[in-house]
């Protein structure tokens, strides 16, 4: 990711050097005292949780749990929080815990990742929020939810969308689906579900798409979004699970504006052989 805070500053013309403080990660259901220690240069070192009401998916139940995370300036302002929403299954089979434990992982690799790097996501919003440029600007974020949780084909599909925003306007959305075997509960792709080649599903959402694009125009869709998807030959890698069928997407600015959000087709769980 470019600093675009830099940029900004150029722009501005604010050459003042910027402060080397950066301030550490902070639990967003800390106490008064915690944000104040963590004010002054005291990392807490928390997380925050919370658990949802139970929900069902087919044979399954399951529900929401939420871990969230700050990292603060050296002047205790919020710089950057990650919200990370994800399902724990309550039954005791197998299947329940390997993907109990998958998300457990998830979230620790993703939390980490945050700052594994010298130019990680969280070094830059702390050096942002550091500079003059960031005065009266809202902290970046990085929130997960988790969208759907299907269980269809003798897999259980979970899709989760979160929403990226480092200044500007608006920020990105993005997605990412996980599928589970009910038996093992080990991950697998859609592509080993298909009794179809990867080819022959590309040209149902192909279809899919290019009919879509054709019957509503009013869609306002970018004059080559045709070209864009005849082109394109990945479209395995932007798909959920649904009851009816596989629901492939494209991704906002593919083949039309941001406000158009992800533009959705699906193609019928017959249609790719099932």
């Amino acid at each position: 990711m470019g600093k675009r805070w830099k940029a900004l500053a150029v722009f501005a013309a604010f050459l003042l050097s910027l402060p080397t403080g950066c301030g550490t990660a902070e639990d967003l259901n800390a106490t008064d005292t915690a944000k104040e220690e963590t004010a002054a240069g005291t990392d807490t070192g928390g997380k925050g949780e919370t658990a949802g009401e139970s929900q069902t998916a087919g044979a399954y139940t399951y529900h929401l749990e939420t871990e969230e995370m700050a990292w603060n300036t050296s002047d205790g302002e919020a710089a950057l929080t990650v919200t990370l929403e994800y399902p724990v299954f309550e039954g005791d089979t197998e299947a329940e815990k390997a993907i109990n434990s998958f998300f457990r992982n998830w979230v620790a690799d993703t939390m980490a990742s945050y700052e594994a790097e010298p130019d990680s996501l969280a070094e830059e919003a702390l050096e942002f929020g550091e500079s003059e440029v960031s005065a009266g600007a809202a902290p970046w974020a990085d929130d997960y939810s988790v969208a759907a949780v299907t269980a269809v084909q003798g897999v259980i599909s979970i899709r989760q969308d979160n929403y990226l925003f480092t200044g500007g306007a608006h920020g990105m959305p993005g997605r990412e689906n996980h599928i589970f075997s009910e038996t093992e509960g080990s991950e697998v792709t859609l592509a080993s579900l298909l009794p179809l080649s990867e080819e022959e599903v590309n040209e149902r959402a192909r279809e899919a798409f290019l009919s879509r694009i054709e019957e509503h125009p009013e869609d306002g869709y970018f004059e080559d979004a045709s070209d864009t998807i005849r082109a394109k030959t990945d479209f395995l890698s932007q798909s959920y699970l649904t009851q009816e069928g596989v629901v492939f997407y494209a991704q906002p600015y593919e083949i039309g504006p941001y406000a158009s959000g992800f533009i959705e087709v699906t193609v019928p769980w017959k249609d790719l052989g099932l």
